[in-house]
């Protein structure tokens, strides 16, 4: 008995090894994705109208297609000055390739692009106030952007 257990168990041991084909690996079906979000939020509290900037930079270390998803929520109402307004804008190479602009609304955007690698800057302006003679809060923006660079 002990003979037969000596010899069964190398056979077990070996039987994975014994297969006539190679499992095929594909790389073309490996996908890499590289994530980053950027939130931004500004909400106005001043009687007279007043504007505010912001640059972010978002970097990605690989060259992909890059795919935006952007939610912008406005609310701008209609002080006695003018409506205000935020305008998002993407800028790549020093050139701005994408840009949106609402003065009250909740919307939701998309923009792809191919071949992109190194820094973005994201650039929000906005202008707003707050009619202290209504109810109604102060000019407000909320931006929520995914970008997903796929490579």
């Amino acid at each position: 008995m002990r003979n037969i257990i000596v010899f069964i168990i190398p056979i077990l041991l070996m039987s994975g090894c014994l297969t006539s084909e190679a499992s095929p690996v594909n790389d073309n079906l490996i996908i890499h994705s590289e994530e980053i979000s950027d939130n931004q939020s500004y909400q106005f509290w001043n009687a007279h109208p007043m504007s505010i900037g912001n640059n972010s930079l978002i970097a990605f270390n690989n060259t992909g297609q890059l795919f935006v998803t952007l939610e912008l929520n406005s609310f701008f109402h209609e002080p006695v000055w003018e409506q205000g307004y935020v305008n998002y804008s993407i800028i790549y190479n020093n050139e701005t390739v994408w840009s949106i602009q609402s003065n009250g609304s909740i919307t939701l955007h998309t923009f792809n692009m191919t071949n992109v690698t190194g820094n973005m800057v994201i650039q929000i302006q906005a202008n707003g106030s707050d009619n202290q003679t209504d109810n109604k809060p102060g000019d407000l923006y909320i931006a929520k952007a995914e970008f997903e660079l796929i490579y």
